[in-house]
């Protein structure tokens, strides 16, 4: 009964082991099953944080790509202009271009003018409807007539310079066209405040916002009447060593691009060389 009873108690220690033995298994089966699982949350925690950041450096990289592109652009078109200006034109031969200060019978031709018929100075202004400095003389030259009123007539001659603005020669029969039916100034108010759009048929929808015979404005256009009045204007220029936009005669005085205050003491000169 004894060795029995051993036996029986031995039985029960090697059963007893055996079961803790497997709680503890399942124990740190658990345990490790938890800690994996947790791993893997903080895994897909940090590769979504990263791919959040990663986006965010993208979006940031590419504001700064399109700012800085933005300002080529502006730097280059500014170029553009100065060299159209002449401030950097060169003959082929490598010599500096020499633009006389006063040219002598500046034409009014047939153009468009405003002011006095008779008035002791005369501004011409060689203009390019696609240039972004002539378009900032429309307020200049407005204010320049409302100063001078009774001594200035300004009269307007087409100067586009195709090789870099595509659509200003045809923006220029569209203002002549326009002329005809006595709304010149009208569109040309509108085609220097829509300078990005001057396309054909941004042109035609202009005619009719002025309310104009929209098949005689189409009719003239498309006929391409004002052709040759433009290259005429354009010939003339460059007689008068026009060589960019806006050039400015005032008696004869050649100013390229000027300020306010440079276009007013040019009148004022013109006004006590007439006295």
């Amino acid at each position: 009964m004894v060795m029995r009873d051993g036996v029986t108690q031995k039985k029960k220690g090697d059963i007893a082991e055996r079961i803790e033995n497997i709680t503890l298994t399942h124990y740190d089966l658990g345990k490790r099953r938890f800690f994996q699982v947790s791993g893997q949350a903080d895994f897909h925690m940090s590769s979504n944080k990263r791919d959040s950041l990663l986006l965010m450096l993208m979006v940031i990289l590419l504001c700064i790509q399109v700012a800085l592109s933005f300002g080529l652009v502006l730097k280059l078109n500014g170029i553009s202009q100065m060299i159209s200006y002449g401030f950097a034109e060169r003959r082929d031969t490598g010599q500096a271009l020499q633009v006389p200060e006063y040219v002598e019978d500046v034409s009014v031709d047939d153009d468009p003018a405003l002011g006095v018929e008779d008035a002791p100075v005369v501004i011409i202004e060689f203009s390019d409807y696609e240039c972004p400095f002539c378009a900032q003389t429309v307020s200049l030259v407005r204010t320049i007539l409302s100063d001078n009123a009774g001594k200035v007539k300004y009269v307007l001659r087409d100067f586009p310079l195709q090789t870099i603005h595509p659509h200003a020669f045809k923006a220029a029969e569209a203002a002549n066209c326009a002329g005809e039916q006595g709304k010149f100034w009208e569109m040309h108010d509108l085609l220097f405040e829509k300078q990005a759009q001057l396309d054909t048929t941004s042109l035609k929808g202009y005619a009719a916002r002025l309310q104009i015979d929209i098949n005689q404005f189409e009719d003239c256009l498309d006929s391409g009447e004002y052709v040759d009045e433009i290259r005429h204007d354009i010939e003339e220029g460059k007689k008068y060593y026009v060589n960019g936009t806006p050039t400015f005669f005032v008696n004869g005085h050649r100013l390229a691009g000027p300020s306010l205050e440079q276009l007013q003491q040019a009148i004022d000169l013109a006004l006590e060389e007439v006295r």
